[in-house]
C-alpha cells in the first residue's frame, strides 16, 4: 500500500480503509457477517466493543494485519498467513519452518519480478504443455534448418567419392542435416 497511516486505533484504522478502498459500511458489514448496526455503532464511537472474531475478518477482508488494525504497528503488510492461502502444502511449510530450505533464498525468489515468470514456465512443464510446445518449437526449428541447408546447398556434391544429387541424398539420408 502507498498510503502512509498516522498512528491510531481500530476505529480510525478501519475508517480509513474503508475511504482508500471505497467500501460502505454496509459492505463491509455484509464482508464479515456482522449487522450493519453493530458495525456502524463501532465505527461512530458509540460503542467501544467490537469482537476479537469481527476485527480478523475485518482485517482479512482488507489484507492487513490486525496488528495494523489495533495501532501496534503502521505497516499495514499481513505477516501471518494460513498455508492454505499461500497456496503451500503442509510439507512445503515444514520446510520453511524447520530450517530445511534457506527462507532467505526463498524470499528472494519470490521476490524477483522474473520469478513469476519462472514459476509460469515451471507450471506448464509440469502439466506437460510446456514439454510439448518445446518439442514442437525445436521440430520447426529443425525443419527450417534443414530446408535452409538444402536451399543453399548445390544440387549435386560429391559422397564417397561418387556424384550425388541432394535430392537423392536427402531422400536416402532423411535426417541428414
Amino acid at each position: 500500500m502507498d498510503e502512509t497511516y498516522l498512528p491510531g486505533g481500530a476505529r480510525e484504522r478501519i475508517l480509513d480503509l474503508m475511504k482508500e478502498r471505497k467500501v460502505t459500511q454496509k459492505d463491509l458489514a455484509a464482508r464479515i457477517g456482522a449487522t450493519e448496526s453493530a458495525l456502524s455503532r463501532f465505527l461512530s464511537g458509540a460503542s467501544d466493543r467490537l469482537d476479537s472474531e469481527a476485527l480478523l475478518r475485518i482485517a482479512r477482508c482488507f489484507g492487513v494485519s490486525a496488528d495494523f488494525l489495533l495501532g501496534e504497528t503502521a505497516v499495514p503488510d499481513r505477516k501471518n498467513y494460513e498455508i492454505v492461502e499461500l497456496g503451500l502444502s503442509a510439507q512445503a511449510a515444514r520446510n520453511l519452518c524447520t530450517g530445511r530450505v534457506c527462507a532467505d533464498v526463498v524470499s528472494r525468489l519470490l521476490e524477483s519480478p522474473r520469478f513469476a515468470e519462472l514459476t509460469f514456465l515451471l507450471q506448464r512443464y509440469f502439466a506437460g504443455t510446456l514439454a510439448q510446445g518445446y518439442a514442437a518449437h525445436n521440430q520447426l526449428l529443425a525443419t527450417l534448418s534443414k530446408a535452409a541447408l538444402r536451399a543453399s546447398m548445390p544440387h549435386t556434391f560429391f559422397v564417397n567419392g561418387q556424384l550425388i544429387s541432394s535430392e537423392v541424398f536427402f531422400k536416402n539420408h532423411p535426417f541428414a542435416f
